[in-house]
């Protein structure tokens, strides 16, 4: 074999070796590039299905519940659906109730690290405003009874609801279409 043969093998040999790591080179970055892209995937779809969550089994709820519960409570203060008294008592003491088993038992889907002290503050007021207004005799909070801090309704938690559940629905409406999942 001359020199210009052993050349010629050499060179094919670089070739194809060289033709071979650059083929290796390239499917390991699509691999990568795969991976990253499936893990980007993953991470935004369980971010949407908690997002939905959210609103679903803990903020859209008691929103709902809190905007009834707007509209009626004026209407029953100024006695002008006195013959259903009882009727609204035993809602707001549903609706209540139903919010603070929300409370307790989806905490997990509440937004931010720490239980706002306004979640405690309904807690407590739905609790005892229950015990006094669904006692049939006298369902009314006595003055002594409501003018403590701690039993008059908490507008903040209102405001927190309200504030957060429609930030929250934003924020969902804006992934699902940056995502075309909607």
């Amino acid at each position: 074999m001359d020199l210009i043969q052993i050349l010629g093998v050499f060179l094919a040999s670089a070739l194809g070796a060289g033709a071979f790591l650059k083929f290796s080179a390239e499917k390991i970055i699509e691999t990568g590039l795969q991976k990253a892209l499936h893990k980007e995937q993953i991470l935004t779809e369980a971010d949407l299905e908690f997002r939905k969550r959210q609103i679903e089994e803990f903020y859209g709820p008691i929103y709902s519940s809190l905007k009834l519960s707007s509209e009626i409570y004026p209407l029953w203060i100024q006695g002008k659906v006195k013959e259903v008294n009882q009727d609204i008592i035993a809602l707001f003491k549903s609706q209540n109730d139903e919010i603070t088993t929300i409370l307790k038992t989806k905490a997990h889907l509440m937004d931010g690290g720490e239980f706002p002290p306004e979640f405690i503050k309904f807690m407590t007021s739905a609790t005892i405003w229950g015990m006094y207004c669904s006692r049939q005799d006298h369902p009314f909070i006595p003055e002594h009874v409501a003018n403590i801090d701690q039993v008059k309704w908490p507008k903040e938690f209102e405001s927190h609801i309200f504030l957060k559940t429609e930030e929250l629905k934003k924020n969902l409406d804006i992934l699902l279409l940056k995502y075309r999942a909607k």
